[in-house]
């Protein structure tokens, strides 16, 4: 048991409990950093697919425009920026790179570079503590004040405490919505949690041949039950047994996850051909034939489609391969373009966690102190990163969040 009253609990060493514990010890105070897997900041190493998204260089005005609650993220990310966050890692001998999109990754494309220049200047810190194996049963209050945490390894005594245990995505590397439990406990209240950032079930999926298949440069479109389009974007997917998925169904699902929770009715529609109209494409898809009627069906698609995605076009549009082109009925020409810009698949649900980027959701925002991170209901308690009904796009956002949110709640003890 720790009797020094001075220190600071971080729960939970993800990217957000790693850069608290980081700031806290850089101000000269006591850290004990709690984690309840055997290893510090699991999720980190792997995120982005091990290349690790660190944040985008995009300027302010375009960055608040792909954040859930930007008038709650503005003054924190003047706080702490993408460029102030871009010079932590380069002053950590960590160089940045900038790709397609804004995108900031690690020069060396490793993700455990990013958890390095995170970890090692607080295993060799005497101010850091860092606790492994060790799970926080409950937070111990008195009179509106944090006194203690009590975990698996005994008590913590301790007047301030900042809960950095994530969301729920990726529950392997210890996000099991801990956070929310403890929140609960001492009287927050939880914007009900779900995946985000992941793809999405449709009821006829892809042959399992065409697993990760990428469809670059197409539009998709989400609809509801009366045909009303909710949602368009341009840009790439990935074809799945189960589904789609890729950076723009990302997008989508986060946008969409609670219309999805509720049981609406979505479809989604692929046009593989945004460029050009539907009456142009029938036109060219008649002219095509007619001057290659001598071919087979198969031959002719690749005008349009790869050749590994010829086989569902085919199937899709009741078409036998080996059919010449001359023989196909205006039917059949009109079921093509259908596949190429018209096909509505019924959305049945998501992925689920396990492939779930992040949470949507979590600890209400109204009921934190954006100017500090600090609860409106439990004085000494913080919170930062994904725990909070917080989140972004793809594209190195989120991450952003995580920091940028441990950044101020670290200053502010």
């Amino acid at each position: 048991m720790v009797t020094d009253n001075n220190i600071v609990v971080v729960i939970g060493a993800g990217a957000s409990g790693l850069m608290a514990a980081n700031v806290l010890s850089a101000q000269g105070k006591k850290v004990i950093l709690l984690e309840k897997k055997h290893q510090a900041g699991l999720k980190l190493r792997i995120t982005g697919k091990g290349r690790c998204n660190v944040t985008n260089s995009a300027i302010k005005q375009e960055y608040l425009k792909h954040i859930s609650s930007p008038s709650f993220f503005a003054s924190i990310f003047d706080n702490f920026s993408n460029t102030d966050l871009i010079n932590f890692f380069e002053k950590r001998n960590t160089p940045l790179v900038i790709e397609r999109g804004g995108r900031v990754f690690p020069k060396s494309n490793k993700s455990l570079d990013i958890f390095l220049a995170l970890v090692k200047p607080l295993e060799d810190n005497p101010l850091v503590e860092i606790k492994k194996n060790c799970k926080v049963n409950h937070l111990i209050i008195k009179n509106r004040q944090i006194q203690a945490v009590e975990t698996n390894l005994g008590k913590i005594t301790a007047n301030n405490v900042i809960i950095a245990t994530g969301g729920c995505s990726y529950a392997s590397t210890g996000a099991e919505g801990d956070g929310y439990r403890l929140a609960m406990e001492v009287g927050h209240h939880i914007q009900e949690p779900l995946p985000a950032l992941v793809g999405w079930r449709t009821y006829d999926g892809y042959p399992r041949q065409l697993q990760d298949f990428e469809v670059k440069n197409c539009e998709v479109i989400l609809t509801n039950n009366d045909k009303k389009v909710l949602w368009s974007k341009f840009g790439d997917i990935y074809l799945d047994e189960y589904g789609v998925s890729g950076p723009v169904i990302l997008s989508l699902s986060r946008d969409m996850a609670e219309k999805l929770d509720r049981g609406e009715k979505l479809f989604l529609t692929i046009d593989y051909k945004p460029k050009i109209s539907k009456e142009k494409l029938a036109e060219e898809i008649k002219e095509v034939f007619a001057k290659r009627r001598t071919e087979d069906v198969s031959s002719v698609l690749r005008k349009w489609f790869a050749k590994p995605l010829i086989e569902d076009v085919l199937d899709k549009c009741r078409i036998n391969s080996r059919t010449m082109a001359k023989n196909l009925t205006e039917k059949q020409l009109h079921s093509i373009l259908w596949y190429m810009k018209e096909r509505r698949m019924l959305v049945v649900g998501d992925m689920g966690w396990k492939e779930a980027i992040i949470t949507k959701g979590g600890v209400r925002l109204d009921e934190i102190d954006n100017r500090t991170m600090k609860s409106k209901k439990i004085k000494g308690l913080s919170f930062c990163g994904e725990v909070l009904d917080l989140d972004a796009d793809t594209g190195g956002y989120n991450l952003q969040i995580a920091f940028s949110t441990a950044v101020l709640a670290a200053q502010k003890i």
